[in-house]
């Protein structure tokens, strides 16, 4: 454990330099296995059979095991002395009861609220940690004669006096109507198109780092803002396209095509929308366009493409290749991806630009 400035609180500093991409994947993967978690405690209540048991202990071990792989040591600890409260139940040496099912609940809360602080602040409360810690493991020494009922409730009243399920003491939040600022906005909107495929998973703020990084490399000739907004952008425009045709498997029809092709009116026609953003609008409008002519919607050539089109259309193959996809269940490397481009320049992509996007590959490739 690495303890911050404040002896209340630690800090995981193997963790907090890792790349966001992984953050955020473990963030997912843990989100993912305290639903679980949540959801057969939920069954257990409603007497679910033995089944969901095992599924309670798998989801407490994975919780467990992500926090391990990351080198999040002082929540790995924490994670055991719960996992072995479910473990004394799966083993049927103790029964499962209501009140053993509602502290696991707020211990799992209490798990992801020190991990959200964590990431959002860089350090979170020892004192938290260690009280729950020291809660799990008092149950376990008391407990020697099989869990009570009444130990369990104790132990939740101890758990800064929450009584009952999350379910039945949260409060669902006021909700305000106001304008969110607009690359917030932007944001969620990118990561709503990313949800809706397995294959997309962070593209939009992959592409919008790689931009601003090809951007920096030409010395800057586009507006930083403005890209930065066109590469969350650029996509949105797919989600308004019938799943049918967005997750099928293979060719489209010349109809089809001409339908994924209206993602670039309507993703720029949203900026415009917005307001003070006509330059990534054009940005998104352009990103499909052609060095050679044969993109789309407009069939420009050349220089004609706006510049930040240029660099978008670049990165978005790139993100493309590199990415698992529905008709390859596996990622393409990051020189294989370098390859394809090159081998499009003057035909598709702008062929200064590839020369600039080589290095920034390299450095990439060199800091992985």
């Amino acid at each position: 454990m690495n303890t911050a400035n404040s002896v209340d609180s630690f800090t995981c500093p193997e963790f907090l330099a890792m790349e966001r991409t992984i953050i955020d994947d473990f963030v997912d993967c843990t989100r993912e296995a305290c639903e679980e978690a949540e959801a057969c405690v939920k069954e257990l209540d409603n007497d679910g059979g033995a089944a969901y048991v095992h599924r309670l202990f798998r989801a407490m071990h994975s919780l467990k095991g992500n926090c391990q792989m990351v080198g999040l040591t002082p929540f790995v600890e924490l994670l055991h002395r719960v996992e072995e409260i479910v473990a004394r139940v799966r083993a049927e040496q103790d029964p499962y009861f209501r009140e053993l099912g509602e502290f696991l609940l707020l211990a799992i809360d209490e798990v992801e609220d020190l991990l959200n602080h964590l990431i959002a602040h860089g350090s979170t409360s020892d004192v938290r940690r260690k009280k729950l810690y020291e809660l799990c493991d008092t149950l376990q020494k008391s407990s020697s004669r099989g869990f009570q009922p009444q130990q369990f409730k104790d132990a939740i009243a101890l758990l800064d006096g929450k009584v009952s399920s999350k379910e039945t003491v949260s409060k669902a939040p006021r909700v305000m109507l106001e304008l969110q600022d607009d690359m917030l906005m932007m944001r969620k909107f990118a990561q709503q198109i990313d949800n809706l495929s397995i294959y997309r998973k962070n593209r939009s703020e992959q592409a919008a780092q790689l931009t601003a990084s090809l951007n920096e490399a030409l010395g800057n000739p586009v507006d930083a803002r403005q890209l930065q907004a066109a590469s969350l952008m650029h996509d949105v425009g797919m989600s308004f396209i019938p799943h049918s045709i967005f997750n099928k498997e293979g060719g489209l029809s010349r109809e089809e095509l001409k339908i994924v092709q209206e993602h670039v009116v309507t993703g720029a026609q949203m900026l415009l929308r917005f307001g003070g953003w006509d330059e990534a609008a054009r940005i998104v409008l352009d990103h499909h366009e052609r060095y050679d002519g044969y993109g789309y919607p407009n069939g420009l050539t050349g220089k004609n493409i706006h510049p930040g089109a240029r660099m978008l259309a670049i990165v978005d193959t790139f993100c493309s290749i590199t990415n698992e996809r529905s008709d390859r269940s596996y990622k393409r490397s990051l020189l294989s991806a370098i390859s394809e481009i090159n081998a499009n320049i003057e035909s598709q992509f702008d062929p200064q630009m590839v020369e600039m996007f080589n290095d920034v590959v390299r450095k990439l490739i060199a800091k992985q």
